[in-house]
């Protein structure tokens, strides 16, 4: 019996398998080498490029975009100067390592996971003393601050960047890019801008160099003598790939053109370009399939930074259907899964002094929102159509379209739970059964959600080195990014939050770390 290596090994040969026709001498209008030639200017590329160039590895970085690319800006580390300064004592994160284990079927490269964890403080560090010498600010993100055996908690540990102007967590992604790429050049780096990568060229079983298209349709061939690092991010508007590796949610991402200096975006970001390069070039596909998608749920009456409301959730058929202590992904996840995909909330006045309220985007420790203020934010919704109030329940489940005799049976026998203490039916702790019972009561459509990307790509070891089917690694051959395989499975569950940039620093700052030592 044959040996399943990966999904590719299942199905019939797509059409992004196939390579395209070699690139003529006649067609390449530049000739540039390094050491490292680095693809992409993210936030795993700019951390590896400077490593490696402040190492003594002459880099180079080739890239689709027209600055540094980069999105929202929440950064996990495990620990970090920043929390030993603000008093914060190391968390030992053994269990919950364990769970979120469990929570990707224990389907993910376990030394790339170990590996995060156990580098990301020195990571981080390195990244805070460049930062603040450029008078950047690192600070804690507010996130749930919950009982540790809830699957909403998440452990301290997310990092974000403010400056002049910005004192909101969790945005200024664009200023570590910034001061990244500053020092970069000034270590005497080098960066080719507007240059998608299309192919890679091997010397016998090694890759040597990258060729990239030029603004003009010419080409630019960059030899690397040491590595090429692919981090092109992800796949997600390249529709035939999203059908093969996460095709139950191809049809969330936009199929639009793709634009290589897009920001904080929903509905898809890229192509596939690495992936497919690294495919041409012999790679095998991760193990883990399908790949994970990164997608939040509501955010609509939310007590928790990372959360979803917690109250009564209902389908489109009137009846409870979770334990509604979820986290806003697996609030997303759960509600695909009903009857049309939709959901309803359903709640009352007394919430907004019945549990504590936090927002997102805010700093740790941070003062709470007041009963003031959530009701304003209720009524904010209101009068922007993304909630209904009414001084009956009977008003707010006919404005809801659900079926008023169901969810009416249903808001009752919730509310019985509420003052027992007891979830007879889906086991809810009983700290977070708050009873439905003071008008004016609201209600609220749950099924809103949001696709970021897609995470993974090519089998890729603990090194970052790209493997074939057998698992040895394609000399001179290298990703970072949301590309690396099996580093999740399952969705991105924003259990740590900052996780996927965290991994790009720690990872980028490791590589470019090995590869300057050559």
């Amino acid at each position: 019996m044959n040996e399943v290596k990966s999904i590719l090994d299942l199905i019939p040969a797509p059409a992004f398998l196939t390579p395209p026709p070699p690139v003529s001498p006649a067609q390449i209008a530049e000739e540039r080498s390094a050491d490292v030639v680095v693809v992409g200017e993210g936030f795993a590329a700019l951390c590896c490029a400077l490593r490696a160039q402040r190492a003594g590895a002459q880099t180079l970085i080739v890239t689709a975009s027209g600055a540094p690319v980069g999105r929202g800006g929440s950064v996990f580390a495990a620990y970090s100067k920043v929390m030993a300064e603000q008093g914060l004592p190391r968390e030992n994160l053994d269990k919950f390592a364990l769970e979120e284990l469990e929570a990707r079927s224990f389907q993910v490269d376990q030394r790339k996971f170990y590996r995060f964890l156990n580098h990301s403080e020195e990571a981080m560090d390195w990244l805070i003393d460049l930062l603040r010498a450029k008078d950047i600010d690192i600070v804690l993100e507010d996130a749930n601050d919950d009982d540790h055996d809830s699957p909403t908690y998440q452990p301290p540990g997310t990092h974000a960047f403010v400056t002049k102007g910005v004192s909101r967590a969790g945005v200024g992604m664009r200023y570590a890019l910034e001061a990244l790429e500053a020092d970069f050049l000034a270590a005497g780096g080098e960066i080719c801008r507007s240059c998608p990568a299309e192919q890679l060229e091997k010397d016998g079983a090694r890759v040597s160099a990258v060729l990239a298209r030029r603004p003009d349709g010419s080409y630019l061939r960059a030899a690397a003598r040491r590595a090429v690092v692919l981090a092109t991010g992800d796949f997600s508007r390249n529709r035939e790939m999203m059908e093969v590796f996460c095709p139950q949610y191809a049809e969330g991402f936009s199929p639009e053109p793709v634009s290589y200096d897009v920001g904080f975006s929903m509905g898809g970001l890229f192509r596939g370009d690495g992936h497919r390069m690294a495919l041409w070039a012999g790679a095998a596909w991760q193990r883990t399939w399908p790949c994970a998608p990164m997608i939040q749920g509501s955010r609509v009456c939310t007590t928790l930074p990372y959360g979803s409301h917690r109250g009564l959730r209902l389908n489109v058929r009137g009846e409870r259907y979770c334990n509604e202590d979820m986290n806003g992904a697996y609030t997303a996840l759960t509600t695909l899964r009903e009857p049309e995909g939709k959901a309803f909330i359903i709640w009352g006045s007394n919430y907004a002094r019945d549990a504590r309220w936090r927002a997102h985007g805010g700093r740790r420790n941070g003062p709470d929102r007041t009963e003031a203020d959530v009701l304003a934010m209720w009524d904010d919704y209101v009068e922007k159509g993304k909630a209904v109030r009414a001084d009956t329940l009977e008003e707010v489940i006919d404005r809801l379209g659900l079926p008023r005799e169901t969810a009416l049976r249903e808001i009752a026998r919730y509310n019985a739970h509420c003052r027992a203490g007891v979830d007879a039916d889906f086991h809810k702790a009983p700290k977070y059964l708050q009873e439905i019972r003071e008008a004016p009561f609201y209600g609220a459509r749950l099924d809103d959600r949001f696709f970021f990307t897609v995470l993974g790509g090519p089998r890729t070891d603990w090194k970052m080195r790209i493997c074939d089917a057998h698992d040895a690694p394609i000399p001179g051959l290298y990703c970072l990014g949301s590309m690396v395989g099996d580093f999740y499975a399952g969705c991105y569950n924003f259990r740590i939050p900052g996780e996927n940039y965290g991994a790009c620093l720690t990872f980028g700052y490791l590589l470019g770390g090995e590869l300057g030592e050559g």
